[in-house]
């Protein structure tokens, strides 16, 4: 290549020559979205140049201030400053390898070779004796600026090569920001399941306790029903009193009474189908309702309770009957229904006879 083929500046003629820096493209704004014009062969502009670098600063400040949070959030800040740094020094790199390793350049270097050359073959024209010095001298020299040529083609390749590893870096740095943002949408995504499952829990919750009102109104009910039964005793312990007087009347009325421990059994075998049926719902809810099996101990304990207080006033009518009829002067045959009176009232039939005809009473 000839120098009439060059232009001024180390171009060859009829070749245009982008310069790095010129605006080709356009991308948004990383902070306000407006658009701003990318270079050719530079680093990428993130934030408009508007407001001197106000959006640059606003990113800043909110990485610093993410930075100091825990959790994904402060990962994926330092990610994003990790990534500019990387950007910062490939830039740098770059602008040293455009200086240094320009078509320009090398051409101006090579330009002042030839040029120092023709010096010293003019010198050595003139001066012949000298000339031969000075031209081992030119040759060391020559030498020399090939060794700093070769030495400056090394550091520019390491150059390159470190530009490309900042370049690696910084498009994992990318992908780890991407996963960090995809882990954070999932975290999202699982915290929103989970609300809708805590709203279920809280309508059952609130399923399970409508239930347990219910079940406890029904005990309300049982327990009023037993209160009527005790109720019902305490009028039989009063009626005991007036059996005494009545013992005829009871003698006469023994086959009622039969029908009416009959209608008793009945009554029984229906609060006890009651109580089952209760206890079957009971069981039903046990993992809920613990305390009602509780409360239903204690009426069955009172029930018992009122048996027993019934027995014993049985058991007093039948000391005072015998105490009446030992003192006084009753015929045989009187005395002999008493006497069968008094075993059927000691069997259990006897009992549940005598208990029915007072209630029904």
């Amino acid at each position: 290549m000839t120098d009439e083929a060059r232009e001024p500046g180390g171009r060859e003629a009829g070749i245009e020559v982008v310069q790095a820096g010129d605006p080709v493209a356009v991308r948004s704004c990383a902070g306000c979205g407006r658009p701003v014009p990318q270079p050719v062969g530079g680093r990428v502009v993130r934030y408009c140049p508007d407001g001197g670098g106000a959006c640059q600063r606003d990113a800043r400040e909110r990485r610093a201030r993410g930075r100091d949070g825990s959790g994904l959030t402060g990962q994926v800040a330092l990610a994003w400053d990790m990534v500019e740094r990387l950007e910062k020094t490939a830039d740098a790199l770059a602008g040293s390898l455009a200086g240094e390793l320009s078509v320009a350049g090398v051409e101006r270097r090579v330009a002042e070779a030839h040029a120092e050359a023709a010096r010293l073959v003019a010198v050595a024209q003139e001066e012949r004796e000298a000339s031969q010095r000075q031209a081992e001298r030119a040759w060391r020299e020559a030498a020399a600026a090939r060794s700093r040529t070769l030495a400056a083609e090394q550091e520019a390749a390491q150059a390159r090569e470190e530009a490309e590893e900042a370049i690696a870096e910084r498009d994992r740095a990318n992908e780890i920001a991407l996963e960090a943002r995809r882990a954070a949408e999932e975290a999202i995504a699982e915290r929103m399941a989970a609300g809708k499952e805590r709203d279920h829990l809280a309508a059952r919750e609130g399923d399970l306790l409508a239930a347990l009102e219910s079940a406890r109104a029904e005990l309300v009910g049982v327990h009023a029903r037993l209160a009527d039964s005790e109720a019902a005793a305490q009028a039989q312990r009063a009626e005991a009193a007036a059996a005494r007087r009545a013992a005829d009347d009871l003698r006469a009325a023994l086959k009622d009474a039969e029908a009416q421990r009959g209608r008793a059994v009945a009554d029984r075998d229906q609060m006890q189908a009651r109580l089952q049926e209760q206890d079957k719902r009971t069981w039903e809810l046990s993992r809920t309702v613990a305390e009602l099996r509780t409360a239903l101990a204690a009426l069955v304990n009172e029930r018992d309770a009122a048996r027993a207080e019934a027995d014993r006033a049985r058991r007093q009518i039948d000391a005072y009957t015998r105490d009446s009829l030992a003192g006084h002067d009753v015929p045989a045959a009187r005395q002999g229904a008493g006497d069968r009176v008094t075993r059927i009232e000691d069997s259990p039939a006897g009992l549940h006879s005598i208990n029915g005809f007072r209630q029904a009473r």
